[in-house]
């Protein structure tokens, strides 16, 4: 897998990674499934990299302007 995070927002308790895709299908679901093993490598990666949690994953879809929430 390569790929790359689109947005790393710090907070005071960790961080929140938000990827975009320009998905306009109306699968919510199926986006979710597909996208989660990507975000969760994203996840395992900044952990390891900052020493700090990641406490959101968050896919955009601004074709249809949703944003689905990954659980972690």
């Amino acid at each position: 897998m390569q790929g790359w995070v689109d947005v790393l927002l710090e907070t005071a308790d960790g961080y929140v990674i938000i990827d975009h895709k320009s998905y306009p299908g109306t699968d919510n679901e199926e986006r979710v499934k597909e996208y989660a093993p990507q975000l969760m490598a994203y996840k395992e990666a900044v952990e390891k990299a900052t020493g700090k949690p990641v406490i959101g994953l968050l896919l955009h879809l601004p074709v249809r302007g949703l944003i689905l929430k990954i659980h972690c």
